[in-house]
């Protein structure tokens, strides 16, 4: 799990100094916390998966990446989110020690909750090799 810790001290530290997500005020948490205001960025859901080949050793990540919002309609959250791939997907191919290898938005989705709020979510898969 270590691997799975660096990349997300690595988005988190992206998405936390990003000018625009910044000027919209947007705290990023590591899971939804108990009583934050809408909206934030969560991280989580991470699966990780060896991948070892001959020489070498790897991990799959497959991690998501929440907007939680209290806005009407979710034109306001699709924005935001944008700005949380566009973050995500420009993260340098060496963070933290590790080479990202193929880093590739897999699903967003945006809904309503019963609470009314906007949840929407992004799903990424990328390759992690430890650099040496």
């Amino acid at each position: 799990m270590l691997h799975s810790l660096e990349l997300q001290r690595a988005l988190a530290a992206a998405l936390s100094s990003d000018p625009v997500l910044r000027a919209h005020s947007i705290p990023i948490f590591d899971g939804p916390p108990v009583e934050a205001r809408p909206p934030y960025l969560t991280i989580g859901n991470d699966v990780v998966a060896s991948r070892r080949w001959q020489g070498g050793e790897g991990y799959e990540h497959r991690f998501s990446v929440s907007l939680w919002d209290n806005r009407e309609g979710l034109a306001s959250a699709k924005a935001l989110l944008a700005e949380a791939e566009r973050v995500v997907l420009a993260l340098p191919p060496r963070v933290q020690g590790l080479r990202l290898i193929g880093l590739r938005l897999l699903r967003a989705s945006a809904r309503r909750t019963q609470r009314g709020w906007a949840l929407g979510q992004l799903e990424f898969r990328v390759l992690s090799v430890k650099e040496n």
